[in-house]
C-alpha cells in the first residue's frame, strides 16, 4: 500500500492514464467516422453527422490529452527567462512552482466553467443538430479533464532544471 507522499503521483499516473486511454478510443472512432464517410460518399451515401461527430471527438480528444501533457510538462512555453534561472537555481525553483500554481489556478477555473457550461447545456437540452447527441457530458468530461489537469500539474513527471532544457 502506499504512502502518504506517493499517493497523489500515483493517482495523477492513473487518471492520467485512463484519460490517454479515452483519448485514444475517440481517436480511433473518429478514424473510423472519417473512414465509412468518404467510404460511403463513394456510393452516394455519406454518413449523416460525420461532421457533428467529428467536432465533438476532437473535443474529446484534446481534453482527454491535457492531463497527460501536463503531467509531462509539454506545454509550449517561452524561455525569455532561462538564462536568468540557469544562473540562480533559486529562481529556477521558485518559476517552476509559479508554473504550476498558474496552471492549477487556470485549470481549476477552466474545470468550473466547463461545469457550469455542462450545467446550461443540460438544462436547455442542447443536442448536436443532426445527430440527437447531447453535449452536457462533452463539457463535464472537459471539466473533468481539467481538475484531473490541475492534479498532474502538482506532480509534474520533470524534474528541477528540465524546465529550461
Amino acid at each position: 500500500m502506499p504512502d502518504r507522499f506517493h499517493a497523489g503521483p500515483l493517482l495523477a499516473g492513473r487518471l492520467e492514464r485512463g484519460f490517454a486511454i479515452a483519448g485514444a478510443l475517440a481517436l480511433l472512432a473518429m478514424a473510423a467516422v472519417a473512414f465509412l464517410d468518404v467510404a460511403f460518399r463513394s456510393i452516394n451515401r455519406p454518413v449523416t453527422g460525420a461532421y457533428e461527430l467529428t467536432a465533438v471527438l476532437v473535443a474529446l480528444t484534446v481534453f482527454a490529452a491535457l492531463p497527460g501533457v501536463t503531467r509531462r510538462d509539454e506545454h509550449v512555453r517561452a524561455g525569455m527567462l532561462s538564462m536568468l534561472a540557469l544562473r540562480h537555481p533559486a529562481l529556477g525553483a521558485a518559476m517552476r512552482w509559479l508554473r504550476r500554481l498558474l496552471l492549477v489556478v487556470l485549470f481549476a477555473y477552466l474545470a468550473v466553467t466547463l461545469w457550469k457550461m455542462g450545467q446550461t447545456f443540460q438544462r436547455a437540452g442542447d443536442l448536436a443538430p443532426f445527430i440527437d447527441l447531447p453535449l452536457a457530458w462533452v463539457a463535464w468530461f472537459g471539466a473533468a479533464s481539467s481538475v484531473v489537469s490541475a492534479l498532474c500539474a502538482l506532480f509534474s513527471l520533470r524534474g528541477t532544471g528540465a524546465e529550461l532544457a
